[in-house]
Parts: C-alpha cells; structure tokens; sequence
C-alpha cells in the first residue's frame, strides 16, 4: 500500500466541507510531568517523535451551552446611510452590493426576515421584485456604530442558456422594506431578464484570533495515510501532533477527536464518522516544540469511489484533511 506525503495543516478555527474530527494521545519515552514553559526555541527541548499506539475507546463530543446575547433594538431607516452601490459580474450571474452605515451611537439590528424590495419597473410603476433568500437560513444582523455592512442582490448576468442575451430590463429607485420603515438605496439602477433577484445582508468579515499557546487547539496536526484504500478493509494510519510554541499543552481532560469519510457518487457524497478518546495512559502532555505521533484505525466503508477523509480534535483542535480512493 503506497504511503503518501506527510500533509501539514496548522490548526483551524473552523470546519470545512471534508469533515470535522479530534483526538487525545499519550506515549512512552518522555518525562511523566509537565515542563515548565520556556521563552524559545531550546535544545532542551528537542523535536523529540515518540510513537502512541491506537485504543478502540469510544467517546462523544463534549458539548457546549451556548448562550444567546439578547440582539439591540431594530434599526431603523432614519439611523442608517447609504452607500455609493457597486457591480459585478461572477459565474453566469451579476451582482450589487450596496453599503449601509449605522449613523446612531448604539448598536442595532435586522433580524432574519427576507424583505421586500420594491421598484420603478419598465412600466414606470412601482413594482416589487421577486425576491429569495441570497442564503438560508439568515443570521440576524448587528450593525455596531459607524460600522458598515453590505445589502449585496445576485441575478441572471444572462437571459438565454447560450450566454448571449443580456438584461435589458431597467429597475431604478428601489426601496428596502424594513421591519421599522423604507430604505431608501439611493444611486442603486438595475437591469434585469425579469424581476427575480436574490438578496441578502452581509455583516464585515472578522478573522478569528489565533489559539492561546499552550492549549490543546494551538497544536498542529499532521497526517501520513496511504492514497489508495480498499473498501471494508482496516485502515491503518498516522497523525502526528505537533507543538510549535514554547508553552506545554496538558492533556486533561484527554482530547477527543473525530474522523469523517465522504465517498463521493459524483456530486453527492455518503459520510461516516466516528469519535474516540486519544491514547493519554502514558502521555498527558506535549512539551515546547515536541511531536508525538498517534497510531490510527479507522474502517473504510463498503462501498468504491473518491472520497474525502478528515481527522479532528473536538471541538475546537486542530484539523487535517486529505484526499482518498477507495477501490474494491
């Protein structure tokens, strides 16, 4: 069974479209207490890669209560400004976006309603668009003060299948329907194949901040797993964990981690997973700048194809992922 290259991918904040999977592990060959931290890179702590073998041990996810901050007072239209609209083309479609700016010095929001827009439509007359969801469901949105998100509408950038005929429909002074009055999107003309269109509202994109050092979701995972598989069979692999800062990341509780397999009948894909508690009998933590590498089984499934294949630590490890073909 050929091996592949050893895959890095540094830890993620969040899920992709593979799958999502966590584990916890423990060896022999290192101190049995924890380290103190160092400020660098040190030759007392080397590289060092010991070898954890895999435990059938079955676990669940731990879970989490979440809860939900109380959203501000709705907005209304007399708060918000408009901003100068933008166009563009991508994929067979054309979009606007259209800025809005809370004027107020508090917070407010639009909840997850789908609005209705209206326009002049060729005619003359005030008209209103065949409107859906630009994605469902919809978050509610906050607009924090002097901050702008974006009213972004998606339509046909073409009106025939042969991509030859464009939009000639004109659509001019449109209208925002909120909850508390109408907004007014100024400067926003559109020409359509018909009045159907797609909206939404998107809030700015935030990055999420990188993992405290010394946490368990600071460690990078790292995966050698052959390329090509047979079905049903056992398949045995490695992942490696890996801490690249110069703080100790301690095992308690034991991690858990995940496994997804995606097999793929051309665009539809059939997953299965299953959740395990990482081997800590030996090692309950890794120190600054060491590895450890965790024996995995995981059972393929029954069925042939291309399939995806992703290991995690949940719920908020690292994450690593590749591609497989599984053969009969």
């Amino acid at each position: 069974m050929e091996m592949s290259k050893k895959l890095t991918v540094g830890p993620l904040a969040f899920l992709i479209s593979t799958v999502i999977l966590s584990a916890c592990g423990s060896s022999a060959g290192l101190s049995t207490s924890p380290a103190s931290n160092v400020p660098a890179r040190s030759t007392t702590y080397s590289a060092v890669s010991a070898s954890v073998p895999w435990i059938d041990k079955p676990s669940a996810i731990p879970t989490t209560t979440i809860v939900k901050t109380p959203l501000p007072p709705t907005c209304k239209p007399a708060e918000l400004k408009v901003g100068t609209a933008t166009s563009g083309l991508a994929t067979a479609q054309e979009g606007w976006r259209v800025p809005i700016i809370n004027t107020e010095n508090q917070p407010c929001s639009l909840a997850d309603y789908l609005p209705d827009i209206t326009a002049i439509g060729p005619s003359g007359n005030r008209v209103t668009l065949s409107n859906s969801w630009l994605m469902q469901p919809a978050p509610p949105v906050v607009l924090l003060p002097g901050i702008a998100i974006t009213f972004q509408i998606l339509s046909s950038a073409f009106c025939d299948s042969a991509g030859l005929v464009q939009p000639s429909e004109k659509y001019t002074s449109l209208e925002l329907a909120l909850p508390t009055g109408t907004l007014d999107l100024v400067n926003l003309n559109l020409k359509l194949c018909s009045n159907r269109i797609f909206s939404g509202f998107q809030e700015p994109v935030s990055i999420p901040p990188a993992p405290a050092p010394g946490t368990v979701a600071s460690l990078s995972a790292h995966l050698e797993i052959p390329k090509t598989v047979k079905v049903g069979e056992s398949l045995h692999y490695q992942v490696m964990l890996e801490n690249q800062s110069n703080k100790t990341v301690t095992f308690r509780p034991c991690p858990i981690y995940k496994e997804v397999i995606t097999v793929f009948k051309g665009m539809k894909g059939k997953s299965s997973s299953q959740v395990l508690a990482l081997n800590c009998t030996t090692i309950q933590f890794i120190k600054p700048y060491q590895k450890i590498t965790y024996q995995m089984v995981i059972s393929m499934p029954s069925e042939p194809g291309s399939a995806k294949f992703g290991w995690h630590i949940a719920p908020d490890g690292p994450f690593v992922g590749t591609a497989l073909t599984i053969v009969e």
